[in-house]
């Protein structure tokens, strides 16, 4: 038995290796990086917002600072009841290229935020539809200008970067860490031409490539408004990667380790409806990522040479980490080296809880 899973223990060591540099390692290659275009299209920056006062001020008069050419922002004010309503309208006096859109109740069969966004799409007039969240800045000002600039005739989809803000919790290091590990997959799926899936925080879409039918198909679906459709749209030839600093929002993260597993439950509830080659392939990564430290701790404690067990963990844990560094580095996110093995750790913990917790669930609600 025990030689078994010294063979089982060795193959996720391959796999995750694999995975490591011919995946994320794609991210460090220029092929990846911004595609560059002379043209601007213009730009209709979309909005779902649900009792945000709090963060709406701000985010409008960083959209005001855009240095786009032509663009519009829509805020989809989603039965709130808190002052989002008389906070937005104060902040958007007297500019037309602004517009709140204000929700008093959900037709029958529709969740909250893809409602507010199906509303948001139809009254938009730009060629690119551009999305972010309520409690996300842009990082710069020249934001949706880069985002608008990667488009070309042949890319109907550009999938972002969105990082939290940092903070010195535990719990803030390890959301740096789980956000960057889902940026390493869906960015790097998407740079060797397998994308699956981007971030509501920042993604765009070519207006008429957007499919609002099927957002209605999948209107009861608590969640992938984002990436469910970019998993239905999204290919080879149609995506494309942003990653420097000033194409990123960034985003405020929760505070409590509570809210987070709600957040992340929230996120993963919607995985069972990718199309069955992504999930295999993300399966895969996932299997071998939890099962490797776990044949790893029960081979520590067997008759097996040790000496053999730790250099095949090493050569995986020095793969990813050097490459998750490097990847934090380029993207400015950078997660301290030292802090790698222990975030790595709580990750094999944290996912399986966390994915019976998504796949219990039958009640899931946005904010």
């Amino acid at each position: 038995m025990t030689e078994i899973i010294l063979v089982l223990f060795l193959l996720c060591m391959v796999v995750q290796i694999l995975f490591h540099q011919m995946v994320f390692g794609k991210l460090l290659s220029p092929i990846s990086e911004e595609i560059k275009s002379t043209q601007v299209p213009s730009v209709s920056i979309i909005i779902a917002a649900r009792n945000e006062s709090k963060n709406l001020e701000g985010l409008i008069a960083a959209m005001k600072d855009q240095d786009h050419p032509n663009f519009e922002v829509i805020i989809v004010n989603d039965r709130s009841d808190d002052n989002s309503e008389s906070v937005i309208n104060k902040a958007i006096l007297n500019l037309d290229d602004f517009q709140q859109v204000i929700i008093n109740a959900l037709p029958d069969g529709w969740t909250g935020k893809k409602y507010a966004l199906s509303q948001g799409i139809q009254r938009a007039s730009n060629e690119i539809l551009l999305f972010t969240d309520a409690d996300c800045l842009p990082k710069s000002k020249q934001w949706g200008t880069i985002m608008a600039r990667a488009f070309n005739e042949s890319i109907d989809i550009v999938l972002g970067y969105s990082p939290y803000q940092e903070g010195k919790s535990l719990l803030n290091h390890f959301i740096q860490f789980e956000t960057l590990l889902t940026g390493l997959q869906y960015l790097g799926f998407s740079a060797i031409r397998r994308p699956y899936m981007g971030v509501g925080r920042n993604w765009a879409i070519r207006r008429t490539a957007y499919d609002l039918n099927y957002l209605k198909s999948m209107a009861h679906v608590t969640g992938g408004d984002d990436d469910l459709m970019i998993n239905r749209l999204a290919t080879k030839e149609n995506t494309a990667n942003l990653t420097i600093p000033s194409s990123q929002t960034i985003s405020i993260p929760e505070r409590s380790w509570s809210q987070y597993f709600k957040q992340k439950t929230r996120h993963l509830s919607v995985g069972v409806h990718y199309h069955k080659k992504d999930k295999t392939l993300l399966g895969v990564f996932t299997l071998t990522f939890l099962f490797g430290w776990i044949f790893f701790f029960s081979l520590l404690v067997s008759t097996i040479n040790p000496y053999l067990i730790l250099a095949a963990f090493g050569l995986r844990s020095l793969s990813f980490y050097s490459i998750f560094a490097r990847v934090g580095q380029k993207f400015g996110s950078p997660i301290k080296f030292w802090a790698l093995p222990v975030l790595d750790l709580c990750y094999s913990i944290y996912y399986p809880v966390v994915s019976l917790r998504a796949l219990s669930t039958k009640s899931i609600k946005w904010k």
